[in-house]
C-alpha cells in the first residue's frame, strides 16, 4: 500500500494540516484544546477551544501544545491531532505515512524529537522536519534553487523566522521572540499601566487588527473596549485611539526590523547585493498589520513583498515541494 504523504505546520498559534490526496489545506484552526479533567478526555480543539480563553468552567484545562514554536507537551499534541484527524474523518491516512514537518531554524535538538516523537506516536513510518522559513520562501513562490539570493521574513505568533536563500540553501538566518504574539502582549501591558484596565491578549489581538497600524501618518480612529478595572475590580469601559496604540506596536516591529539587519549584515556581500533588488518576502499573521509593507521598506530601503499566502506559505511550501522532500 502506498505511503500517504501529510503535510503538517504546527505553530504556536495555528495549525494547517494538508494531505497528498487532497488539492488544499484541509484544517486550518488555532493550535489549543480544551481538556477536561473530570472524564479525561479532549473536548475541543481549534477555534471551538479559542472561543473558551478567559471563559472556560473550572474542569476544562486550555492547553497550547506549541510554546515558543516547540512541542511543549507531547501528549497534547498527540491528542489534538487525533481529534483533528478524527473530525476531518482521515485517521486512516496517519498509519505508515509519511509526515512532513514545517519547524522554526532555531529549534532545539530536544524540541525535534520531541516533533518526532509526536509523529512516531501518530502511526507515522517516515518522518521530516523542514525549516519553516524556505517552506515559506516556496509557497510564495520565490525560486529558491535560483543563483540571485533572496530572503525571507516570516512573522508568526510566536516568532519571527528569517532567512537568506540561494541555490536552494540557506546562507543566513536569523529567529527573534518578537511576532505577533509580542505585540498583543505589549498592548495588554499598555492598556493596563495607561488606563487601569485589565485586559485578555483576545481583546488585544481585536484592538491591534481593528486600529493597529504601523503608517507614519494615519487615520486617528478610535475603538471602545472593555476590561475590568484595576483599581475598583468592576467591569469597565474606555476609548482608545490609534494613536496611543501606534508607538506600542512599532517598539515591537523595530525590534524586528532589527533582526533582519543583523541577518543582512552576516550575508555575503553577493547575497546582500541581490536583496537589494529581489527585495524582502514577509509572510505570516504579523505581515497583515496595516502600513507592514510601508514599515519595513521605510527601514530597510529594499522593495519589500507580501506573500500571495501570508497565512499559509509554509505549508503550500510542503505542498509544492512534498516529492522531493520524501524522495
Amino acid at each position: 500500500m502506498n505511503k500517504h504523504i501529510i503535510g503538517i505546520d504546527f505553530g504556536t498559534s495555528n495549525t494547517l494540516i494538508w494531505i497528498n490526496n487532497s488539492d488544499a489545506v484541509i484544517f486550518n484552526e488555532p493550535t489549543i484544546l480544551a481538556w477536561n479533567n473530570s472524564k479525561k478526555r479532549v473536548e475541543e480543539i481549534g477555534y471551538l477551544a479559542h472561543k473558551l480563553i478567559g471563559k472556560s468552567p473550572k474542569d476544562l484545562a486550555l492547553i497550547h501544545p506549541v510554546v515558543n514554536g516547540g512541542v511543549a507537551d507531547i501528549e497534547a499534541a498527540v491528542a489534538y491531532f487525533h481529534q483533528a484527524f478524527t473530525n476531518l474523518k482521515a485517521t486512516k491516512y496517519l498509519k505508515n505515512s509519511n509526515i512532513i514537518f514545517a519547524a522554526p531554524s532555531n529549534l532545539t535538538k530536544v524540541q525535534k524529537d520531541a516533533l518526532e516523537r509526536v509523529g512516531q506516536l501518530l502511526g507515522a513510518k517516515a518522518i521530516f522536519i523542514e525549516d519553516s522559513a524556505k517552506l515559506a520562501a516556496i509557497g510564495s513562490g520565490i525560486d529558491v534553487f535560483s543563483t540571485r539570493g533572496n530572503m525571507i521574513v516570516d512573522i508568526g505568533g510566536a516568532s519571527t523566522d528569517i532567512a537568506a536563500i540561494a541555490l536552494g540553501q540557506i546562507v543566513a538566518t536569523h529567529t527573534t521572540n518578537y511576532a505577533g504574539d509580542s505585540v498583543n502582549e505589549a498592548i495588554v501591558r499598555f492598556i493596563r499601566t495607561s488606563h487601569h484596565l485589565v485586559i485578555g491578549v483576545k481583546t488585544a489581538e481585536y484592538i491591534k487588527m481593528k486600529i493597529g497600524t504601523l503608517l507614519e501618518n494615519p487615520d486617528n480612529n478610535l475603538l471602545e473596549i472593555s476590561g475590568k478595572n484595576v483599581l475598583t475590580g468592576l467591569p469597565h469601559s474606555i476609548v482608545i485611539s490609534t494613536e496611543e496604540i501606534k508607538d506600542v506596536i512599532l517598539k515591537i516591529y523595530k525590534e524586528i526590523s532589527n533582526v533582519i539587519i543583523d541577518a543582512l549584515e552576516v550575508c555575503p556581500p553577493e547575497i546582500s547585493s541581490d536583496i537589494i533588488h529581489t527585495g524582502i518576502t514577509l509572510s505570516g499573521g504579523g505581515c497583515l498589520l496595516n502600513g507592514t509593507r510601508e514599515f519595513f521598506q521605510r527601514e530597510l530601503s529594499v522593495p519589500i513583498h507580501i506573500s500571495p499566502y501570508p497565512l499559509g506559505s509554509a505549508i503550500q511550501g510542503i505542498i509544492s515541494s512534498a516529492s522531493s522532500i520524501i524522495a
